[in-house]
């Protein structure tokens, strides 16, 4: 018998624990850079509209950070081997389009859409669920950022009270409805992201009760 093969298959496993070792470290990475954007961004809830502009601004360099750390990812997966190791980093990437849906409504009051997420952090979203021949943002992603923004939203019209910004829940409540509206229209065949979208209806009800 010739041991050589179990020699070689040896040397493909520890290629293969490597990897996924590279893989978990540029997931921290990330999602520590995320952790920070988020905090910069919370500080949207203790101001009135007026000065959301300013909150965005501040956190700039944590979307280049992020962008730097995806690139990171990017440059450890083959895109034959995407969907072998897409669970490792899917939810730190659906952090990531969070925030970044969270930023650009906080800076225009619209939802962001696929190219917007491509700008903020250097990837396509697979909008037509091509066959994958790059690392890209995942259908799926983007529509569970859209759905945290709903939660966001919530919280924003109550804290826009407190700030003594009054006709700002209005604004929110109008936007979230229209959001809901265009999210019923999907027929959703993802277990977690249907899951997610039945609890919608809470933050719309929080939202219009304010």
């Amino acid at each position: 018998m010739d041991v050589q093969v179990f020699v070689d298959l040896q040397d493909r496993l520890d290629q293969e624990s490597t990897l996924r070792e590279s893989i978990k470290d540029a997931v921290k990475e990330l999602n520590k850079t995320c952790r920070l954007a988020s905090a910069k961004l919370a500080k949207a809830h203790a101001v009135p509209k007026s000065q959301s502009q300013e909150v965005t601004d501040s956190i700039k360099p944590q979307f280049e950070a992020i962008r730097q750390n995806i690139g990171t990812l990017v440059a450890l997966i083959q895109p034959v081997a995407f969907y072998k190791y897409h669970e490792m980093w899917t939810n730190a990437i659906q952090g990531a389009c969070a925030l970044v849906v969270f930023a650009v409504y906080l800076e225009s009051a619209r939802l962001a859409t696929p190219e917007d997420i491509q700008a903020y952090v250097g990837c396509r979203v697979n909008t037509d669920n091509t066959d994958i021949a790059e690392f890209v943002i995942t259908l799926e992603e983007y529509l569970h950022a859209i759905v945290s923004l709903f939660n966001e939203l919530s919280r924003l019209a109550v804290n826009s009270v407190i700030v003594n910004d009054v006709q700002r829940p209005q604004e929110i409540s109008a936007f979230a409805s229209e959001l809901y509206a265009g999210f019923q229209l999907l027929n959703l065949k993802n277990d977690s992201l249907r899951r997610r979208f039945d609890s919608i209806k809470y933050d719309i009800k929080k939202i219009e009760e304010v």
